[in-house]
């Protein structure tokens, strides 16, 4: 008997099929969100690029559909993925770390972990036996993290990878967290958010919830 093979193409067009169908955007809110947070590059140690817009939307996307309760993010910046999520969860816990700026963000329930590592911030997440429904990474991860990581997580824990492509952060993050029990969504083409979702996240149902 030959099984039905999905391949991760064609599983990441339809979840992002699913994301478009069951979430909805106010770009000017976006927008601004992705300006107004460039006035804090001058507050910069290390001034470096940032989410771009389509990217940000598509964030605000995957945050809004899987609702978590608690968020944790390497790689703060200048903030704009931060407020993104906050915006597309507004009563989450944020945690989030950056090792080379000290930039605060004065965001309501959100702990930032200036000039700190993401093992850092993940041993202290341990340390108040705090658990993130997602991560979102915009930081390489290293050795260090993955003791502390794994006691960050549950089996639903899903991850957020920017910079997706080439040999970029996200692709070396995705072959860090590369497991039988996690499918890797793809980028939209042209985009660079890449998701890694547990398997016990998909399920197999005769009729979708509205």
């Amino acid at each position: 008997m030959n099984p039905i093979q999905i391949g991760r193409k064609r599983l990441s067009e339809i979840v992002w099929a699913i994301i478009d169908e069951k979430t909805d955007i106010d770009w000017r809110v976006l927008e601004g969100i992705t300006e107004q947070q460039q006035a804090y590059r001058a507050k910069a140690d290390y001034n470096t690029g940032t989410v771009t817009l389509d990217d940000a939307a598509d964030l605000y996307r995957i945050v809004t559909l899987f609702n978590p309760k608690v968020i944790a993010e390497v790689g703060t910046f200048i903030g704009v993925s931060t407020r993104t999520m906050r915006l597309a969860a507004p009563d989450a816990q944020i945690y989030t770390c950056d090792m080379s700026n000290d930039i605060d963000l004065d965001l309501t329930g959100v702990t930032q972990y200036p000039k700190k590592s993401s093992h850092e911030m993940f041993e202290d997440m341990v340390n108040k036996e705090v658990k993130a429904d997602l991560i979102y990474l915009d930081g390489r991860l290293s050795e260090k993290d993955i003791p502390h990581l794994l006691n960050v997580i549950t089996h639903n824990t899903v991850f957020v990878l920017d910079d997706f492509e080439g040999v970029e952060k996200g692709v070396a993050n995705a072959v860090v967290l590369d497991s039988p029990n996690f499918a890797l969504i793809y980028p939209r083409e042209g985009h660079k958010t890449a998701i890694v979702i547990p398997i016990s996240m998909i399920q197999l149902v005769r009729q979708e919830a509205v």
